[in-house]
This record gives structure tokens, C-alpha cells and sequence, in this order.
């Protein structure tokens, strides 16, 4: 499963909150056939080990009560789900700068990255080799920064940001 970031306005947003899952899956399917009209972050296969790294978590979490483990989540994972068979989510243009402003506190290099405990979780996907540690670490950070530059491109244009991970 690869998850793709895209930014999107208020028009498409409404759109698809009032589409059923098959017309949103075509319309899903449209928006990555054309990431040239919509911008586009991919992070590929690594985010369940990012959001491991920066979590220390394995399952998302959504409740807002502990804003630090929400914002976590949302950054990886969005903060609300369509009903559908594949995972598609977004974040309103609202909540995206308060979940960054959390996201900017992580220091990322002073995380411990040790992809023996990655292998124990059995974190997707089955990639972490003691070996290639470093390369290992090297992506995810990438992927962390890639994500913070698309959020911040998000808030300047003001708009939403919808997740999938197909």
C-alpha cells in the first residue's frame, strides 16, 4: 500500500463528502491519474514506519484529548475517514496548521531508530534490516520533511489535504 498526499479546495472536498464508495473511488482514481492538476506528496510504502518513528505508536489515534498523539496520527494518517474499502481521509484546511505547529516540536534526529524493534512490531512493510539501517532512516526522514514542506504549501494556499492509501 502506497500513501499518496494530495492538496485539494473546498469545491472537490464537498464533492467527494457527498460521494457513495464507488463513486468516490473513481473519483480517487481520477485525482491520482492526475496529480499534475492536484499537488502531490508520496511517501510510498514508509509511512507505517514513520509514523512508528514519531509515534512510538502502532494503531492511529483520533482522539484529540492528548493533541500531541492526535497530531501524530492526523500527519500520517489524516483526521477524517470516507466510508470506502481503501483508506482515504483528509484534514480541513482548519486543523492542518495546528497539526503541523505540533509536528514542527519533533526533532527527528534525536529519535533512535533501531529496525530490530520495527522487525518485532512487524511493521509494514517488512523492510527493516539491521544492514540498512541508516538508508532505512534516511527515507523516513526524507518522507517527515517532504510532509512538513507539502502541509506548509497546504496552509499557504488554504487549502484541505486528502490522504490515500491504496
Amino acid at each position: 500500500m502506497i500513501a499518496n498526499y494530495f492538496i485539494i479546495d473546498d469545491f472537490l472536498l464537498k464533492q467527494l463528502e457527498k460521494l457513495d464508495s464507488n463513486s468516490l473511488y473513481d473519483k480517487i482514481e481520477y485525482i491520482l491519474d492526475n496529480d499534475d492538476l492536484y499537488p502531490c506528496c508520496d511517501i510510498d510504502t514508509i509511512y507505517n514506519g514513520l509514523y512508528y518513528l514519531i509515534s512510538s505508536k502502532l494503531d492511529p489515534i483520533y482522539d484529540k484529548t492528548v493533541f500531541e498523539d492526535y497530531a501524530k496520527s492526523a500527519f500520517i494518517f489524516g483526521d477524517i475517514t470516507f466510508n470506502s474499502q481503501d483508506y482515504i481521509s483528509y484534514i480541513k484546511k482548519d486543523e492542518i496548521k495546528k497539526i503541523l505547529e505540533e509536528i514542527e516540536k519533533i526533532n527527528i534526529n534525536s529519535i533512535v531508530f533501531d529496525p530490530n524493534d520495527f522487525n518485532q512490531k512487524q511493521i509494514s512493510p517488512n523492510i527493516w534490516l539491521k544492514e540498512d539501517k541508516e538508508l532505512l532512516f534516511e527515507e523516513m526522514e526524507m518522507a517527515f520533511d517532504e510532509l512538513k514542506t507539502f502541509f506548509n504549501q497546504a496552509i499557504n494556499e488554504n487549502k484541505n489535504i486528502l490522504i490515500t492509501i491504496m
